[in-house]
């Protein structure tokens, strides 16, 4: 029972705290410099859509509002099925830059992201979300970084608004930014942040119909050819906290259901001598998906030591004090340090979750991500 739990407690230290503090040593990458209006190149902006006829119009103008040369800046909107009559809105704007593409049946971003990629032609395409908007620079930010050679996509900078208007600091969404720009400055992104980021069109895969990930299925097919994902931390989109906890938890158990299927759908993923990431994403992703399973040995293990029971007892004041937090939070109240530990606790059992859906439920359409 020690090896188990010395086993368990070493994988939650790495995956935690020695992977960031590794990548903690990283040199920071310098910042990106503008490019002037006469080198930015023709982009396209991808919007897939799906009944977001309320949003639709402010999202195109922020778009268009954009710090961008207007003749270099086209938006394509993808209607994935959509029955609130988009079209009355690309009419009622009435801008030659915007194209409308249609079909009837809603298949999901995964698919609407295929159908787009033929009717690009730009050598550059953005994409984006309908809930977020974009800082005036962030295209150019994100045009800027992408002519380099070596990158064949790169993310922007996603920051989080509270209901009061400021920008969410949550101890865990520090932490997982960091360790992106970190990965990004050692070598290159796992994945885009699907709000914003930018890839250069010829390196676009056709993405598989049922893909929960699209947002890495995307990158890794370009880093399987060589190039790089790099992270700009100057293009930045807003986007409004999660409403509630089970809202957030859903996304988690998606993203998490999602890397099993990334690795099915990509095997090379797991092999140390195709994948040039194969550190990055054991420590990173597949790392998380062992985490709750060592949490649960951690537990059971610690029962059956009966000369420490210090290890239990401090386990069992941690959940307890994290169920109190949620139910604070249900009823408007806040303990210290209780978003770190529901999150904490959400994204372990999200990923006990999604093991379950992926492994022994067949149809994942649930799962999509609604636009």
């Amino acid at each position: 029972m020690m090896i188990i739990f010395s086993t368990s407690l070493f994988i939650l230290f790495y995956t935690f705290i020695g992977y960031p503090l590794f990548l903690s040593l990283i040199k920071k990458s310098d910042m990106t410099s503008l490019a002037s209006s006469d080198e930015l190149p023709i982009i396209t902006v991808v919007l897939c859509i799906y009944n977001s006829r309320s949003l639709l119009e402010q999202r195109i103008n922020n778009i268009f509002e954009s710090e961008y040369p207007e003749s270099k800046l086209k938006i394509l909107v993808v209607s994935d099925g959509s029955t609130d009559k988009p079209e009355e809105i690309i009419a009622k704007i009435d801008d030659a830059r915007i194209k409308l593409l249609h079909y009837n049946k809603n298949q999901g971003k995964s698919y609407a992201l295929s159908y787009a990629k033929d009717y690009i032609n730009t050598p550059y395409v953005a994409f984006s979300d309908i809930r977020q908007t974009f800082d005036p620079l962030a295209l150019k930010y994100l045009a800027s970084t992408i002519t380099q050679k070596s990158v064949g996509a790169v993310s922007g900078n996603l920051k989080i608004i509270a209901e009061n208007g400021k920008e969410e600091s949550g101890l865990y969404w520090k932490y997982e930014k960091a360790i992106r720009m970190k990965e990004s400055d050692l070598h290159s992104l796992l994945g885009v942040t699907g709000a914003i980021y930018m890839a250069k069109t010829n390196l676009l895969p056709c993405v598989p119909k049922d893909s929960l990930l699209d947002d890495m299925y995307i990158p890794l097919s370009m880093v399987k050819r060589g190039y790089k994902i790099k992270f700009c931390e100057q293009a930045i989109a807003y986007d409004t906290e999660s409403g509630s906890v089970e809202e957030e938890f859903t996304r988690k158990v998606r993203t998490l259901a999602g890397n099993y299927q990334l690795i099915q759908h990509l095997p090379w993923l797991l092999s140390p001598i195709k994948n040039p990431l194969f550190f990055q994403f054991f420590s990173h992703k597949v790392a998380r998906l062992i985490m709750p399973f060592a949490l649960l040995s951690l537990l059971i293990s610690s029962v059956f030591i009966p000369e420490q029971k210090l290890p239990l007892i401090l386990q069992i004041l941690f959940y307890s004090y994290s169920l109190f937090s949620y139910s604070f939070k249900k009823i408007g109240s806040k303990l210290p340090f209780s978003s770190t530990c529901i999150s904490f606790c959400s994204l372990n059992l999200a990923a006990l979750v999604a093991t379950w859906k992926y492994f022994t439920v067949k149809d994942m359409t649930n799962l999509w991500k609604k636009h």
